[in-house]
C-alpha cells in the first residue's frame, strides 16, 4: 500500500497563511484601539473647550439682549415724598394701573394706564396721615384690584375695596402693631382664605391677620422679629407647599426666618446675619434649582445681598453686589425672557437703577445703568405696554414716578 506523503511547498503554504492570519488580527485590534483612544481624546477636547469657555466667557455669549436695553425715562408728578409703589388692574379694563403712597401728606395717587405704556396724570384719593406702604390685592374674589396699606400714625392697616368704574368704598381699618412698615398676603394655614402679614417696626415684631372674609379677620398672632423691622417677603423655602416668610431688620443687621409648621401658626425663629442695614427684601428661585433665594438691600453699604438656598430652607452664605449708593428698593423679575430671574435695585444717592443681569446659574453681573429721576423710593414691575416685555416703574425723591419701557 501505497503511503501518501505531503508535499514541501503545501507546508510552506500554511505558514504564510498562519503568518497572514496573525497580520489581520492585529491590524483589527489595532484599528479598534485607535478609535478608542480617538474617541477618548474628543472627549477630553470637548470638556476642556466646554471648562474654558465657562471659566473665561461667563456664559455670556448665551444670555440674550446683553447688555440690556430700555427706553429714556417718562417722568409723572406725584404727591409729597411717593415712598411706596405698586400696580394692579384697579379699574376693571386691562390695562396694568399703578398706585403711589405720597407719605408726606394724607393722599394716595392712581395713575391709570392706556395700555401703550403711558399714563393718565394722577388721580389723588384720600387716606389719612403717615400711610408707608401700598399692596395692591383682590381680598374679596370679585374679581377687582383693592388697595391695602399701612397706617403708620395710628398703628392699623387700611383696606380699600373697589366697586369698580375707579371707584373705592371707604377704607375699613384693622388694627396691628407699633409703626406698621409694610405689608404681604398669603394663605399660611391654607383654608382658601387670604391672609395678611404686617411688620411693625417699633415693636420688632409681624402681625398676622388670618381668614378675610367678608370684610374682617377671623383672629390675628404677633411673632417676635429683630429690632426696627422693615421689609417682609413670603415664599416657601423648604417646598413643603406651605408658605414661610422672612424679614428685614434694620438695626440688628439680619433677617429674621420663620417655616410654616403646615398650621400657619409660627414657633421658631431662624436667625440669617447679613451686611449692614437691611431694609428692602424680595424672593424668587435665582438659579433655577426649585428652591427660593433671597434677597435684600443695605441701607448703607452700597450693595445688595444674595442668599442662595442650600436646599433645606438655609441661607449659609451671601454674594455681594455693589449698587453704588444706598438702597432701600429691590425686585425681583426676568428682563430678558431667558427664563432666570434679575434684580433690580434702586440707588437712593443718584440718577440711575442697577440692574443686575443673571448669569444663569444664580451668580450676576455687574450693574447694568438706566437714568432716572434723583433718588429712589421705591419700584415695581409689570407688562405696562403689553408687548411680553417687563418693564419698570419707580418712585423717587423728585416727587415723580418715572416708567421705563423694555425694548429687550
Amino acid at each position: 500500500m501505497q503511503v501518501l506523503s505531503i508535499p514541501e511547498d503545501h507546508s510552506q503554504k500554511e505558514s504564510i497563511l498562519s503568518t497572514k492570519c496573525r497580520l489581520l488580527l492585529w491590524s483589527c485590534v489595532l484599528i479598534h484601539i485607535s478609535v478608542i483612544l480617538g474617541i477618548v481624546a474628543v472627549v477630553i477636547f470637548i470638556r476642556y473647550q466646554s471648562s474654558f469657555s465657562s471659566t473665561s466667557i461667563n456664559y455670556n455669549i448665551d444670555i440674550p439682549c446683553n447688555p440690556l436695553e430700555f427706553s429714556d425715562y417718562t417722568s409723572y408728578p406725584t404727591g409729597t415724598v411717593p415712598w411706596s409703589i405698586n400696580n394692579g388692574y384697579l379699574d376693571g379694563d386691562s390695562f396694568l394701573d399703578i398706585v403711589v403712597v405720597n407719605e408726606g401728606g394724607t393722599t394716595i395717587s392712581i395713575f391709570y394706564g392706556f395700555g401703550n405704556g403711558t399714563f393718565g396724570s394722577q388721580q389723588l384719593y384720600s387716606t389719612t396721615s403717615g400711610v408707608l406702604y401700598v399692596a395692591v390685592r383682590d381680598m374679596n374674589n370679585d374679581n377687582k384690584s383693592d388697595i391695602i396699606l399701612t397706617y403708620t400714625n395710628t398703628n392699623q392697616i387700611a383696606i380699600f375695596i373697589s366697586k369698580g368704574n375707579r371707584n373705592f368704598n371707604s377704607p375699613i381699618t384693622y388694627p396691628v402693631g407699633n409703626y406698621p412698615y409694610w405689608i404681604a398676603m398669603s394663605d399660611f394655614n391654607k383654608n382658601n382664605l387670604l391672609d395678611v402679614i404686617v411688620t411693625n417696626d417699633h415693636d420688632a415684631s409681624v402681625t398676622i391677620l388670618y381668614d378675610y372674609y367678608n370684610l374682617s379677620f377671623s383672629y390675628s398672632e404677633t411673632y417676635p422679629v429683630g429690632n426696627d423691622v422693615t421689609g417682609v417677603s413670603v415664599a416657601d423655602f423648604n417646598n413643603d407647599s406651605y408658605p414661610d416668610f422672612v424679614t428685614a431688620d434694620y438695626t440688628d443687621n439680619t433677617l429674621s426666618l420663620y417655616i410654616n409648621p403646615k398650621n400657619g401658626i409660627f414657633k421658631n425663629k431662624k436667625k440669617i446675619y447679613t451686611s449692614p442695614v437691611p431694609l428692602g427684601i424680595a424672593t424668587a428661585d435665582l438659579n433655577n434649582d426649585n428652591f427660593i433665594d433671597i434677597v435684600n438691600t443695605n441701607g448703607y453699604t452700597f450693595a445688595i445681598n444674595v442668599f442662595l438656598n442650600d436646599g433645606h430652607g438655609n441661607f449659609n452664605k451671601f454674594d455681594t453686589y455693589n449698587v453704588g449708593g444706598h438702597s432701600r428698593a429691590v425686585a425681583l423679575v426676568d428682563l430678558n425672557n431667558d427664563t432666570f430671574i434679575d434684580i433690580i435695585a434702586g440707588n437712593s444717592d443718584d440718577d440711575f437703577i442697577c440692574i443686575f443681569l443673571n448669569k444663569q446659574n444664580g451668580i450676576f453681573e455687574a450693574c447694568q445703568r438706566f437714568i432716572t429721576d434723583w433718588n429712589i423710593y421705591a419700584v415695581t414691575t409689570g407688562d405696562f405696554n403689553r408687548d411680553g416685555k417687563i418693564d419698570i416703574a419707580l418712585t423717587t425723591a423728585q416727587y415723580t414716578m418715572n416708567v421705563l419701557l423694555n425694548l429687550c
